[in-house]
């Protein structure tokens, strides 16, 4: 009978360490034993060169040998003092010491010892959010995080919080918000009690005007001289409309803005007559000027060129409403239920012109 083997546990072996992480240690370590040495050899030769360049008739050449040579002593020292992840870049380091401070005797290792203070310096936590550079925030409060139940908030929501330093960052992100949506927003943000987010807001919305103001001047000049082209017609006539229908236009350039902008669209019509793109702003700013009759023209225009109900039958609701035509208004409600196809903006005043008929 053969005796019961005692189950001795295995001494656990640390796991094998890869050949290219060892190499790395062991230089490493080769670096730290050369450092004290090595910087005094540095301290030497720096002092040197500064001799031979205070001395009546220096050496270029002795100067920025000796100059070259404390650098390349000085190398395991500096990649102690800087941080790990610039420990790890070898012999790049030493490249990136000696492109520093080659050029410059004496000043030079001062500057790389600044730049280094530089690298380790922690965030300012108490600066204003208003030093920002580009779409980035810089010296501003951490980031916030989201919690792993917190969902995330509408700018609108935000807006009407109490925290102070959110509602600034919110109107710091409506920069790359679209105008149509983001003036609605700062016009709001513009009687905000924070005075730094007025401030903010009332900046953002300056930019937003001055902008549109500016595309508008450049095309004007653009199409002051010959050839007039279909798209900048097109798109200066966009502009004009996109100023009424943010609401940045009074009574009275609301209608010289529209009136510029069908005069610009009939002669692009005119220059291409089978463009809808022309015929759909037209129908757009014709509406907005009260311009009925130009209006239900574009729409029997564009439903010639197979134009969808949807597109085209809130605009005739649009029209019959304004013409005080309640005939005319039920019976393109009624036309528009049959189709499936009623926009969401319209079912509410659906079911209520259509109630009656229905009971």
């Amino acid at each position: 009978m053969r005796p019961k083997k005692k189950n001795t546990p295995v001494p656990h072996a640390d796991p094998p360490v890869p050949a290219a992480e060892e190499s790395e240690t062991l230089a490493g370590g080769a670096l730290n034993v050369l450092t004290i040495p090595a910087a005094l050899i540095a301290v030497v030769l720096e002092f040197l060169s500064t001799k031979s360049l205070l001395s009546p008739a220096p050496s270029t050449v002795t100067v920025l040998g000796f100059h070259f040579l404390a650098l390349l002593a000085a190398v395991p020292a500096l990649r102690l003092l800087f941080p790990e992840q610039y420990r790890r870049l070898g012999w790049t380091f030493a490249a990136l010491v000696i492109g520093f401070a080659l050029p410059l005797p004496v000043i030079g290792p001062a500057f790389l010892l600044g730049y280094r203070l530089l690298l380790l310096m922690k965030p300012a936590r108490n600066v204003e959010s208003k030093y920002v550079l580009g779409t980035t925030q810089y010296l501003t409060l951490p980031r916030h995080e989201l919690d792993v139940h917190e969902e995330p908030r509408s700018v609108a929501e935000i807006l009407n919080g109490k925290d102070d330093v959110v509602r600034r960052a919110a109107i710091l992100a409506l920069r790359i918000v679209e105008p149509k949506k983001a003036l609605p927003l700062l016009q709001k943000a513009i009687q905000d009690s924070d005075e730094q987010v007025r401030l903010l807001a009332q900046t953002q919305f300056n930019q937003i005007i001055a902008g549109l103001e500016g595309r508008v001047k450049t095309l004007e000049a653009d199409l002051a001289t010959p050839p007039r082209h279909l798209n900048k017609l097109l798109l200066l006539a966009e502009q004009y409309h996109e100023m009424v229908y943010l609401g940045l236009a009074t009574d009275e350039t609301q209608a010289i803005y529209l009136g510029r902008a069908i005069e610009l669209l009939d002669e692009a019509a005119s220059t291409a007559p089978d463009n809808t793109a022309v015929r759909f702003l037209l129908v757009k700013c014709s509406l907005k000027a009260g311009r009925l009759d130009q209006a239900r023209a574009g729409i029997q225009f564009l439903r010639k060129k197979g134009w969808q109900p949807e597109v085209l039958v809130p605009w005739e609701v649009e029209i019959a409403f304004l013409e005080r035509d309640w005939e005319l208004l039920s019976t393109t409600l009624k036309k528009l239920d049959v189709s499936g196809a009623t926009p969401a903006v319209l079912r509410g005043p659906m079911e209520f012109w259509l109630a009656p008929a229905k009971g």
